[in-house]
């Protein structure tokens, strides 16, 4: 272990990739004691909170747009004869495609506001890597009272990315640069909360070259890195979204260890 912290090591962290980044979880969970039952915890935590996010917005879409284009198509392709019928099948057919879209960009908003709900406990399983590295450091414990606490400021902040993101998702209808712009944006931003946590316990612990996480020019490129696989597999429906919350644990945790090892290096 590092004894002295000697200079930030995030320009070593900015060439790390997605699967340099998965191998240094799977490195961290091994090696720091009692992480593997913290993050059991947190999955479940993570899980619920994941699942009664996803269930509140579905419920909200449904609700105020999907029910009620649902029932303008369905009197509006009213009607006897093949072309009506036929006309009936393809818009519902549209209907369909465009609903799988709606609920993958729905699970998308909801991985969002799930990680910022929980980064308190993201900032704690950070705190306890960065901890089995820095001898001068305590190993920080999560508090269900203290996460409750905070819940009112990472509700606020959960709304304004909330309505960030999904103002972005009106970009998708500009003809060829609006898919391409969705994705960049939603990845940065899903890329700033994975990579938030490791910055923010630097900053707080105030180690020599820490970075506030607001001030990071130089790691543009891996932020969206961070962030492009959720939102490849807010696309996967199912198997993408139950996998999505136990890959965001493993994203953060392993930005930590390899933020750490680089610096330790």
């Amino acid at each position: 272990m590092a004894d002295e912290p000697t200079a930030t090591a995030l320009p070593t962290l900015a060439r790390t990739g997605v699967l340099g980044v998965f191998g240094a979880a799977g490195d961290a969970f091994r090696t720091v004691p009692g992480l593997r039952w913290f993050a059991l915890r947190g999955f479940l935590l993570n899980y619920l909170v994941f699942i009664v996010t996803t269930a509140v917005m579905v419920g909200l879409v449904y609700t105020y747009l999907v029910a009620p284009y649902a029932r303008e198509l369905q009197s509006a392709v009213s009607g006897d004869g093949f072309w009506m019928g036929l006309l009936s099948g393809l818009m519902s057919l549209v209907f369909w495609i465009s609903g799988l879209f709606l609920l993958a960009a729905t699970f998308l908003l909801a991985a969002i506001v799930s990680l910022t709900l929980m980064s308190l406990w993201f900032e704690t399983l950070t705190g306890r890597i960065v901890a089995h590295w820095r001898s001068d450091v305590s190993a920080p414990r999560f508090s269900l009272v203290s996460w409750l606490r905070s819940m009112g400021r990472a509700l606020a902040d959960a709304l304004w990315l909330l309505l960030l993101s999904a103002s972005t998702l009106l970009l998708g209808f500009i003809p060829l640069a609006g898919p391409v712009l969705v994705v960049a944006i939603n990845s940065y931003l899903l890329g700033r909360e994975v990579r938030d946590p490791y910055l923010t316990v630097l900053h707080d612990l105030a180690v020599p070259g820490a970075v506030h996480p607001a001030k990071t020019k130089g790691l543009l490129g891996f932020t969206l890195r961070m962030g492009i696989l959720p939102v490849v597999l807010a696309a996967v429906p199912v198997v993408g979204w139950l996998v999505m919350p136990v890959a965001l644990v493993y994203l953060v945790a392993g930005v930590a260890w390899a933020g750490e090892r680089a610096h330790a290096g």
